[in-house]
């Protein structure tokens, strides 16, 4: 099933915490991927499970979001992984310019998912990406993650951002084969946002990419800023690009889908995501590196 952070009259895969008043720099939180967890990762996603993880889906119909027709986004794809000790799940991450090729972006919740109610940190394995995944298909290849990046806080909403750094597959990097797109940090776009992601919705299934074109909402907060959209992606999008000035293939990410508001019909109304700021800055210099 897909993950999805929820708020409001809903609960997620995540526990939603509550924050201290105030929020300050702290270090960043980083997790590799042995050669041989690789390589099982690899073995784990046939396309057949690939598919199989979205079989059951509960969530209706997006009515904002439409299915995307054009050729796949620069680095736009479907974010696989297991939750210990064996549930599948998946989210949505976008390859970004970076300095090793390596780099995406997506919201941290999809690789520290949380805590067990004994308090246990649930941790993931079998992570991979997909670019332009399609109904079982990875017309890109298959990418297995060697690392990832988050804040230490990254469990409050608004930071609530990570930076995976992926294996080269047959040689070669993501941004090489699939593209990327830009990113930036402490910026403020005026109009609307493209919005990409695969929701778990029931005609949906995250087997294709729906993409939202709206309004953005900038919400300042003591305990860190966020943005607001109308994007009603069901979960699985968790982790998708804000992007400004997509021109329909590239445009700048400039925040990522981490969490949804619910009626209670379980119809998503409301997508917010975390400004991307020093401290995601931060995480995706040390990615870069990696």
């Amino acid at each position: 099933m897909g993950t999805f952070a929820r708020a409001l009259l809903v609960f997620g895969a995540v526990a939603l915490l509550t924050a201290p008043a105030a929020v300050a720099a702290t270090a960043d939180r980083v997790d590799t991927v042995s050669a041989a967890d690789q390589a099982a990762a690899l073995a784990h996603w046939t396309p057949e499970r690939m598919q199989q993880v979205s079989a059951d889906p509960t969530e209706p119909g997006e009515r904002t979001a439409q299915p995307w027709t054009g050729p796949a986004p620069a680095g736009v794809g479907r974010f696989f992984f297991t939750e210990v000790p064996g549930v599948d799940h998946w989210c949505t991450a976008t390859a970004v310019t970076s300095k090793n090729r390596d780099t995406l972006i997506t919201a941290a919740h999809c690789v520290h998912p949380g805590f067990t109610r004994d308090d246990t940190e649930i941790k993931v394995t079998n992570v991979v990406f997909v670019p332009g995944y399609d109904h079982g298909h990875a017309p890109r290849g298959v990418f297995a993650a060697r690392g990832y990046v988050v804040p230490d806080d990254f469990s409050l909403a608004p930071r609530d951002v990570a930076m995976v750094v992926l294996a080269t597959h047959n040689g070669r990097h993501i941004s090489d084969v699939a593209g990327a797109q830009r990113i930036a940090f402490d910026t403020r776009p005026t109009g609307n946002a493209s919005m990409f992601g695969y929701p778990g919705s029931i005609p949906v299934r995250g087997e294709f990419l729906l993409r939202c074109d709206v309004p953005v909402t900038f919400r300042p907060s003591s305990i860190g800023d966020t943005w607001d959209s109308p994007c009603d992606m069901a979960g699985g999008s968790s982790g998708g690009p804000f992007l400004t000035d997509f021109d329909g293939h590239t445009g700048t990410v400039f925040s990522v889908v981490s969490r949804g508001a619910m009626d209670v019909d379980l119809h998503t109304l409301s997508l917010e995501g975390p400004t991307l700021g020093d401290a995601a800055n931060e995480v995706y210099q040390r990615a870069s590196a990696m």
